[in-house]
């Protein structure tokens, strides 16, 4: 498999950072539910940590997801996708890339604003950086609503991968998930 995107499939790459994002999105949410759910403590800041090495990740690739693309644009879309297909499924890539982007910013506002240092798992410490009660619970409380954004994404974007696949039977699924026989 050819590590750059032809006309019709994805490359390696790009597949590679897809499920890794998937997969870390996955474990962010998760880990940031289960930190919602346990007292302040040493407990606590150690799963708010890994939360946040997972975000920063999720920063970095996104960055990195968006320049490859500038670089290697996608396969191109069937000429059967009717033109609303089209732009729902810009919107919902769009919808995806800013909350990818603006998850992890608003979260390191939030942490870096309160009188606190976080451990990074292996790393170092964290600390207050723009010290703002005002800074922390805005940045906090948009957080909490992109996560609503994310998981709204998410859901259209595998509701999408699914019309493809078993509605409009138009390949595009399967150039994301290539073990998928072609339809």
């Amino acid at each position: 498999m050819a590590i750059r995107n032809s006309y019709d499939s994805f490359g390696s790459f790009g597949l590679f950072i897809h499920w890794a994002m998937a997969v870390l999105m996955v474990a962010g949410f998760v880990s940031g539910q289960i930190m919602e759910d346990v007292p302040r403590g040493a407990e606590k800041l150690s799963i708010m940590g890994w939360h946040m090495l997972v975000g920063g990740v999720i920063f970095a690739l996104i960055l990195i997801r968006v320049l490859w693309r500038r670089m290697d644009p996608p396969p191109t879309l069937p000429d059967t996708m009717p033109a609303w297909e089209v732009k729902l499924s810009w919107i919902a890539h769009m919808a995806l890339y800013g909350v990818m982007i603006a998850l992890p910013v608003t979260g390191f506002l939030a942490v870096t604003s309160i009188d606190v240092s976080v451990p990074l798992p292996g790393l170092f410490e964290v600390g207050p950086l723009l010290l703002s009660k005002p800074l922390h619970e805005g940045a906090e409380e948009i957080h909490e609503l992109l996560v609503g954004l994310m998981v709204a994404s998410v859901v259209l974007h595998i509701i999408g991968a699914l019309w493809h696949r078993y509605v409009s039977k138009d390949g595009v699924t399967e150039r994301m998930i290539p073990f998928l026989k072609r339809a």
